[in-house]
C-alpha cells in the first residue's frame, strides 16, 4: 500500500494503457495538428503546450485539448475544431479565462473545487469589481502540466501575495510550510505499515485511512491551515499507533 499526494490528483477519464492512448491520440484532431514539429519555430507557444501536455499526467489519464478548452477534436477542418469556445480565447465565456479556471478544474477535481469554493481565495476570485485579485489553480499547481506542491515550493508560491511588502499575512508562506511538511510525513507511516503490516488487517485499515487522507487533501484547498494543522496530527495520530501496533507483533513473532 503506497501514499501519494497525487490523490490531489484524481482523474476524470480512466487510465488508458500503453498503446490504447496512442490510439486516442491518433484520433484527435487537435493532437494530429499541435504535435506539428514545425510549431517550434512558426508558432513557439503552441509548441511548448503541446510538449507540456504530452509529458503530463492529463495525458497519461486520458484528458486532452477539448476537455478544458471545448471543441471537436473529431473534425479536421480548423474553425470546426477550435468552435466558438477555443476561438474565443480567454474572454469571460472561455472555459480557461481566469475566473473559470476552478470550474473547469472542477468537471474533474469535483470535491477539490468544492473545497476552494469555502475558501477566501475563492472569495477573492469571484468579488465583484476585484476579478482576478484571488488566486485560482494555475496559481499554484500551473496548467496543463500540473504538479503538486512541496515544502519549498508551497512557501514560494505563498510569498507572492503574503509577504512583509504587501502586509498580506505575512506569517502565511511559514505556515503553510510547516503544515505540508506535517502532512507529506504522512507518507511514510504509509510505507511502513504497507511493507511490514498483515495484508488482510492493512486492507481493512487503510480503507479508512484513504478516505481520512483524502479528506485532508479537500481541506488543504480550503487554506483554513489551523484546521489543517488539527487534522494532520489526527491522522498522524492513527498511524503512528497503528506503526506501533505492527512492530510489537513483528516483535512478538520473531522474539
Amino acid at each position: 500500500m503506497t501514499f501519494s499526494l497525487a490523490l490531489t490528483l484524481l482523474p476524470c477519464a480512466q487510465a488508458l494503457g500503453e498503446g490504447e492512448g496512442a490510439a486516442a491520440d491518433a484520433r484527435d484532431s487537435c493532437v494530429e495538428c499541435h504535435s506539428n514539429p514545425d510549431f517550434f519555430v512558426t508558432a513557439k507557444k503552441l509548441y511548448d503546450y503541446y510538449q507540456d501536455w504530452d509529458v503530463s499526467i492529463h495525458r497519461q489519464e486520458g484528458v486532452s485539448c477539448d476537455d478544458c478548452h471545448g471543441g471537436n477534436p473529431r473534425v479536421r477542418d480548423k474553425n470546426a475544431a477550435h468552435g466558438s469556445d477555443v476561438s474565443g480565447g480567454l474572454g469571460a465565456g472561455s472555459p480557461v479565462s481566469f475566473e473559470n479556471i476552478p470550474s473547469t478544474c472542477g468537471g474533474c477535481h469535483d470535491d477539490i473545487y468544492e473545497g476552494f469554493r469555502k475558501s477566501n481565495h475563492f472569495a477573492r476570485l469571484v468579488e465583484e469589481g476585484q476579478a482576478r485579485h484571488g488566486p485560482n489553480c494555475v496559481t499554484c499547481h500551473g496548467s496543463i502540466n500540473a504538479t503538486v506542491l512541496d515544502v519549498n515550493t508551497v512557501k514560494e508560491t505563498c510569498l507572492r501575495c503574503h509577504n512583509e511588502e504587501t502586509g498580506n499575512h505575512p506569517e502565511i508562506p511559514d505556515k503553510a510550510s510547516e503544515a505540508l511538511n506535517l502532512f507529506l510525513s504522512i507518507q511514510r507511516y504509509y510505507r511502513y505499515i504497507g511493507i511490514r503490516g498483515d495484508p488482510a488487517d492493512n486492507q481493512t485499515f487503510f480503507a479508512v485511512m484513504n478516505k481520512r487522507v483524502r479528506d485532508l487533501s479537500v481541506l488543504w484547498h480550503t487554506f483554513d491551515l489551523p484546521k489543517i494543522d488539527t487534522e494532520t496530527r489526527l491522522v498522524l495520530g492513527q498511524l503512528k499507533a497503528k506503526r506501533t501496533e505492527v512492530r510489537e507483533l513483528q516483535r512478538a513473532e520473531n522474539p
